[in-house]
């Protein structure tokens, strides 16, 4: 199955024969089976024909909309889709204040434990009074998630956190890139795209297994879209997005030669590097060696599987590092496939 990014302003889709086809300067760039193809990120304002509407529609092929910045503009859905399959488990388990209790520290002594082991990949060969404060911090507050009294307070346990990791994570950034200000807003907007590709990305995998984005645990739906989907995203924002952008930032140049950036380049270049990081190998602590991708479709249906009663507990993705290496010590570097610049 494959991602299809537009990224050119004059690209063209048709629907031929059961294929989809992409034309870019009256050229034919993409042609894939439409059976094949498992979702459509769309950068600026590109609109797709009336039948390549009703063909992803008809096939349940998700299709997101972003501004040329990487911002939110909104996705193309069927309305007319039968209920999440799960919703009246989701409905229960809502009002169960021990599940939900348990779930969510889960959760989120994952996310701090991930952003700790973020943190130790990136130091050894720098560190900061504010890498080590935060460290410290996110070592002293999962060790104190048990003693939390509500889901309440443990989100207050998770923003803590935020703050001491991000600015440890600001304090890397100027380290291996300097940051001038063109630079730091470049990174922004990667972190945003970053955050964009996964969440699109999870929401897809939850539409799939049949649970509905709006009942989430931690996140509350007056604050976020499809809440859900930002509970599974708590995991793998560290080891992936923050790992990714932080790579692409410590080789990312200041300007063509002419002085001038190329932001265009950069994307489809990013989002190369987005799909090589879903095809990086780690070693799962159940399912051993997988890709990114899979670890994330595991612990969708490992929540799915404590919803319904068939484990006892959720069980999050905690990974482990290993000083010799200089990433996450579970990370088999990837098969590197040349990309299109609109297809995975």
């Amino acid at each position: 199955m494959s991602t299809i990014y537009i990224t050119e302003q004059d690209a063209m889709l048709k629907i031929q024969h059961h294929y989809l086809k992409v034309f870019h300067q009256q050229k034919q760039c993409i042609c894939i089976r439409i059976s094949n193809v498992s979702q459509i990120i769309i950068f600026g304002n590109i609109p797709l024909p009336r039948e390549v509407i009703k063909t992803v529609l008809a096939h349940q092929i998700p299709v997101l909309y972003l501004t040329q910045d990487s911002e939110y503009l909104g996705r193309l859905e069927n309305t007319s889709q039968q209920p999440a399959k799960y919703l009246i488990h989701q409905r229960r388990r809502a009002r169960d204040v021990e599940f939900n209790r348990a779930t969510a520290e889960s959760i989120i002594w994952a996310k701090l434990h991930n952003q700790n082991v973020f943190l130790q990949s990136w130091t050894r060969h720098y560190t900061s009074d504010a890498i080590q404060r935060a460290s410290n911090y996110l070592m002293l507050l999962m060790d104190n998630l048990a003693l939390a009294t509500s889901i309440d307070e443990l989100r207050q346990y998770s923003e803590e956190a935020d703050n001491v990791y991000y600015c440890a994570i600001a304090s890397l950034l100027n380290f291996y890139n300097g940051c001038p200000q063109t630079t730091a807003k470049r990174i922004r907007r990667f972190l945003n795209l970053g955050n964009q590709l996964l969440h699109q990305y999870i929401y897809t995998l939850v539409n799939t297994v049949g649970l509905h984005p709006d009942y989430a645990i931690l996140h509350h739906d007056a604050d976020y879209e499809l809440p859900l989907v930002w509970d599974f995203m708590a995991e793998f924002h560290p080891p992936i997005v923050d790992d990714l952008v932080l790579n692409f930032a410590r080789h990312l140049p200041h300007s063509n030669g002419n002085g001038k950036s190329q932001p265009r380049t950069l994307l489809q270049r990013f989002l190369q590097h987005w799909e090589a990081k879903l095809r990086t190998f780690v070693l799962h602590p159940y399912a051993g060696e997988v890709s990114y991708r899979q670890c994330i479709d595991l612990q969708v249906r490992e929540y799915l599987a404590c919803l319904l009663g068939d484990v006892e507990y959720y069980r999050p993705l905690a990974l482990k590092f290993n000083p010799a290496r200089s990433e996450f010590a579970d990370v088999i570097a990837p098969q590197q496939v040349p990309l299109t610049l609109v297809k995975r």
